[in-house]
């Protein structure tokens, strides 16, 4: 079991209350000219991959046929957005700004094109940056290098760091715009995201790969590992959520503090089984407590573990705190999250892909042997779980292992009917094919 040691927290600078990242698409000054101008069949509008070119050229029939981006808008006008509308008291989703911040590039009326629509959802501008000074110039390469169109305005999703902000500030939202729980009790799905295999799941989506990592984009934009896009994600996700907690939506005078911040499932369980359970982790929180939401920071202790020992049982100690501030008070909630923050940023700011690199073996059996000891009780921390090893499964290319996704996967189709020792059995049979898996009580498997 985990070491419950009591850790000194590093000392040094850290931001308390926002992530010090460059201006997201959106928040910059320029025009957004629309989708429809990137649709020419020359530009990104071809109906296959054109050969010769450093781009394929069929981004924008990718967009609209397979990229749920390009439905983000339309979601709006379903019936379970007029039901979600309805319940929140709002004329309609597709008029209002909590919906539209996010299902849609949502930028000031006087910065929109001529062609621009706010009914094509999110698009490319929505990540790329408003293309005023950039549309006309951008594809004139090796004339234009790609460092011109970043000067004139292009965001750098190739930076790893920079994506991760981008896709966070919707995937689990800024200061400015967040899924609350109020929006969840409505009808808002949960919100779940794990960098890489988020980005691979869009690359990848339908027929036809949005991008190519070939030597060309490696040569112009350079390209980083698998596990190192999931680790530099999962640290920007952490350190995120904690600055939410420290931020003003944990409000001190409110009768309940923002609920989407904790577990869903620990409170979202069957009234006819007794299911409530905690770990250490969660400080000898009592029946009926729940527990704030802490599945990434699981995996951050994992992550630590591996390449910096000491940052791994800062995090430990860290969470128990965490978890025990938060039967307290709002002060000692954001004390404690900005104590946890300060260790995120101390394993961040020694994160490098050169650092990760050779240890892709060693974190996957970190994060089976903490599966396989019980720890991934709640099923977001086993969803990110699922995730992590996925990738790095993939990444290592083990045939063996391959095969064992699918039963992996399978034990969390359904998040009411997760089973943590199931889960956990699964993953020690993996982590020691030849050992007996630990024995993990769980009365729902009565």
């Amino acid at each position: 079991m985990w070491k419950m040691n009591r850790i000194c927290f590093l000392t040094f600078v850290t931001l308390l209350t926002t992530v010090a990242l460059a201006e997201l698409p959106g928040d910059d000054a320029y025009t957004y000219m629309g989708v429809a101008t990137c649709a020419a069949s020359q530009c990104h509008g071809s109906a296959v991959p054109r050969n010769g070119s450093n781009v394929l050229q069929n981004e924008y029939v990718t967009w609209t046929q397979d990229d749920p981006h390009s439905r983000a808008y339309q979601t709006l006008g379903s019936n379970r957005s007029k039901r979600i509308a309805a319940r929140l008291g709002l004329k309609s989703a597709t008029t209002a700004k909590m919906c539209l911040d996010c299902h849609a590039d949502n930028v000031p009326a006087e910065r929109r094109g001529e062609r621009f629509h706010l009914s094509d959802g999110v698009g490319c501008e929505s990540c790329h940056g408003g293309a005023e000074n950039w549309l006309v110039t951008h594809y004139d390469v090796p004339n234009i290098a790609h460092a011109a169109s970043v000067s004139a305005g292009m965001y750098r999703t190739e930076n790893i760091e920079k994506r991760a902000a981008l896709c966070l500030s919707c995937h689990l939202g800024t200061r400015d715009k967040f899924a609350t729980h109020r929006m969840m009790a409505a009808g808002h799905p949960r919100l779940a995201f794990e960098l890489d295999t988020f980005t691979e799941l869009w690359r990848t989506a339908g027929r036809q790969a949005h991008y190519r990592v070939d030597a060309d984009y490696r040569e112009r934009k350079g390209a980083v590992s698998h596990s190192y896009t999931w680790a530099a994600g999962l640290l920007a996700e952490g350190r995120q959520r904690l600055q939410l907690i420290n931020g003003p939506r944990f409000a001190a005078n409110s009768l309940f503090p923002e609920l989407s911040f904790y577990d869903c499932h620990a409170c979202h369980r069957s009234m006819k089984t007794l299911q409530w359970r905690s770990l250490p982790r969660h400080g000898g929180a009592g029946p009926g407590a729940p527990f704030i939401h802490d599945g990434t920071l699981v995996m951050a202790m994992a992550l630590a573990r591996v390449i910096s020992p000491t940052d791994g049982d800062a995090i430990e100690a860290g969470l128990t705190a965490l978890h025990r501030a938060s039967g307290k008070n709002v002060a000692s909630i954001r004390m404690a999250a900005q104590e946890l923050d300060t260790t995120l940023t101390s394993l961040q700011s020694r994160l490098s892909p050169k650092l990760l690199r050779g240890r892709e073996l060693q974190l996957l059996r970190e994060i089976l042997a903490t599966g396989a000891e019980g720890n991934y009780l709640d099923y977001i921390s086993a969803e990110q779980a699922f995730m992590a090893v996925q990738m790095l499964v993939i990444e290592l290319d083990d045939p063996f292992l391959e095969d064992q996704l699918d039963p992996i996967a399978d034990t969390l189709n359904n998040d009411e009917r997760y089973r943590p020792a199931q889960f956990a059995a699964i993953l020690a049979t993996v982590a020691e094919p030849e050992e007996k898996p630990a024995n993990i009580d769980d009365e729902r498997n009565d």
